[in-house]
């Protein structure tokens, strides 16, 4: 079995474009497959020890989103409907049947993009601490124009490190903060050009509507949060509730918003847990 978190991609040409994923499976792998989108500026490596945990049970697939980490990053507009595209399309050229699919942060909101225009193709949904649906105070607020100011910028790769140590919390050793950004979420971030970064972030924030996606969502559905001050203010579980009515609600203890790396172990047992159990919850209307 291959460590796919250490293994070299696999490219795959869309439209000329090269879009990456990492795979790890064994011999006789269980059903359904995962499928793994990390969020904005990041890559596969935010869910290392995912993809080591379950790749000894389960065919385990994490793509780099159009723009991240091995992947294509040509001058374009950088959308949720865009990236949800392109994972539907490597699900159907990997040929996976009815996988799970599993987003952190913004890979979240791509997820819930994808089962909402493609229930009857996936098993499932795993949101990890994402922004459901920016509201209109978020999208006016002078913090988010601030953020976008910074982000174009000549300094917008110190903002993405400032921005995603904030997002760890203070409950672990510095040290610990320290080491698991510089693995797991700096190197992605000096790998995202600019352009991508940019345009990807304004596109969600400013942009992107998920009631239609979260309107015609039916398939079982979790969410697991984390405890970041941003996030919590913004998230609006009761929103995505009410549209989403067999949608489960689990939390992470004393984890940032990196909590797949933070609390693995958590996060593993929730994921496993829903496999088991969760995938028989639908929407009953």
């Amino acid at each position: 079995m291959k460590n796919a978190a250490r293994s070299s991609p696999i490219l795959m040409k869309r439209a000329g474009v090269c879009l990456a994923h990492f795979e790890a499976r064994p011999a006789s792998p269980l059903s359904p497959p995962l499928i793994l989108i990390h969020g904005w500026t990041g890559d596969h490596r935010i869910f290392t020890p995912q993809i080591e945990y379950f790749a000894h049970s389960r065919h385990v697939v994490a793509v780099n989103l159009r723009g991240h980490g091995e992947s294509d990053g040509p001058k374009q507009e950088y959308t949720i409907e865009g990236f949800a595209d392109d994972v539907a399309w490597q699900c159907a050229e990997l040929k996976l049947e009815k996988p799970l699919i599993i987003g952190h942060s913004m890979g979240g909101s791509v997820a819930l993009d994808l089962c909402g225009r493609h229930p009857d193709q996936v098993s499932g949904l795993v949101m990890i601490d994402s922004i459901v649906t920016p509201g209109s105070a978020l999208r006016k607020s002078a913090d988010v124009g601030r953020l976008l100011d910074e982000i174009s910028g000549p300094n917008y790769r110190a903002v993405l490190r400032k921005n995603a140590l904030s997002m760890a919390v203070d409950y672990d050793d510095f040290a610990r903060r320290e080491s698991i950004h510089n693995m797991y979420i700096q190197p992605s971030c000096e790998k995202t050009p600019q352009h991508v970064a940019y345009s990807a972030m304004r596109n969600y924030i400013l942009n992107y509507d998920a009631s239609p996606a979260a309107s015609r969502c039916k398939v079982p559905m979790a969410y697991i949060s984390a405890d970041v001050p941003l996030v919590n203010a913004t998230r609006d579980l009761d929103w995505l509730k009410a549209r989403c009515l067999q949608l489960i609600l689990a939390k992470t203890l004393l984890a940032g918003h990196f909590n797949t790396i933070e609390v693995a172990d958590q996060v593993n047992a929730m994921l496993d847990r829903f496999l088991a159990v969760g995938l028989r919850r639908r929407a009953t209307t």
